[in-house]
């Protein structure tokens, strides 16, 4: 049987870089923990093999046959997460590496010229300032809110708005919202923002801008949203100050106050309002002293109860979206528009498209036809 002469030292760096144990690559070519053992340390895997620890391992077959790198390239991130055991997954790893692949993709394809409207320091004496300015920053007053109820085009909206002040966004999939909410990737230019896709609409936007805050402070950052933690904290704060401004809740709160003194009736307009969900809504009413902890908690209790209901709804639907939705929702209108583009130019093959966006070529080509599609070119 013929046998693919890689370096295995190219073999363990390629594992080790994503954080993953000889047991799991083992279970994904159905070898033994020990064999991988052996072809790291210079056995030769069939053919067939290599093409499975490239999947596995999100690599080209031709990157075994080189020697490791001097460098790992998945991007350095701060956990703010709290963990006990600091250790990334090998799956969210991988996206690390891959959305700062695809930045750099990104960047080669565009013709458009991004600045990105980044913040002075996030700071508690300045936070509320700072949320204010970034309103500016995107053209915005005090009482703006998106012209959309609907959670989902509230956070089409706000992505849009974001991408647009020369932040890139992405959504992952299949990752426990146990795991993380969000992470951001510094860079002077085009500084990236992942949201877990997982979560609802409106926990989608506020990560968004709870990551806007890190990356203010010129931090890449993993992230929960842990109050316990400073650093999330004041990325929690500054979300609320933006979402949901001072001014706006203190005339939503005494509105209110004219009819009821009901706190659930209080949370669900400043959320309608705002546009965020009830329980942001709550937790912003008690920073500013409008609700006592019980009210608060009934808010979190019966905030909790929905979720629940809302999940339990949606596991019972019979199957799921199309694999290309869920591709053209995680990776974005931007970076879709900007391939596509590409393709259309002949700057890139479809062959190219199916590395650059990580599908199969059916997928590409429904991601590409829709793109056309939305922005009326057919």
């Amino acid at each position: 049987m013929a046998r693919a002469p890689i370096d295995g030292s190219t073999l363990k760096w390629a594992r080790e870089s994503i954080n993953m144990e000889r047991e799991e690559l083992a279970r994904a070519i159905n070898v033994s923990a020990e064999r991988i053992a052996e072809l790291e340390e210079g056995e030769q895997p069939t053919f067939k093999q290599l093409l499975k620890l490239a999947n596995k391992l999100d690599r080209s077959a031709a990157f075994f046959f080189a020697k490791p790198p001097e460098e790992h390239d998945v991007p350095e991130t701060v956990d703010f997460r709290g963990k006990s055991d600091p250790e990334i997954s090998s799956v969210l790893a991988k996206e690390l590496r891959r959305v700062n692949q695809y930045r750099a993709s990104f960047l080669e394809l565009t013709s458009e010229w991004y600045t990105t409207k980044q913040l002075e320091r996030v700071t508690w004496d300045n936070v509320e300032k700072r949320a204010s300015e970034f309103r500016q920053h995107l053209g915005l007053t005090e009482f703006f809110a998106p012209p959309t109820r609907e959670p989902q085009k509230v956070f089409n909206f706000w992505r849009e708005a974001l991408e647009q002040a020369g932040y890139l966004i992405f959504q992952t999939t299949r990752i426990n919202i146990k795991e993380f909410r969000g992470f951001s990737i510094n860079h002077a230019k085009l500084p990236i923002i992942v949201v877990n896709g997982s979560d609802a609409p409106n926990g989608k936007v506020f990560t968004l801008f709870h990551e806007v805050c890190h990356i203010a402070n010129r931090t890449s950052g993993l992230c929960i949203l842990n109050e316990r933690i400073n650093e999330e904290a004041l990325a929690n704060s500054f979300a609320a100050n933006f979402l949901m401004p001072r001014q706006q809740v203190q005339q939503l709160e005494k509105r209110i106050r004219e009819h009821t003194n009901d706190h659930i009736a209080m949370s669900d307009l400043v959320a309608q309002e705002c546009r965020v969900s009830t329980l942001a809504a709550g937790i912003r009413l008690r920073t500013l002293n409008y609700l006592n902890e019980s009210q608060l908690k009934e808010i979190w209790e019966e905030s909790d109860e929905k979720w629940k209901r809302n999940r339990d709804r949606l596991k019972s639907r019979p199957g799921g979206p199309p694999p290309w939705r869920t591709r053209m929702r995680d990776l974005g209108p931007a970076y879709v528009g900007t391939v596509a583009e590409a393709v259309d130019d002949r700057r890139v093959s479809l062959l190219d498209a199916t590395y650059l966006m990580n599908a199969r070529l059916p997928t590409v080509l429904a991601m590409i036809e829709d793109y056309r599609h939305n922005e009326g070119r057919e």
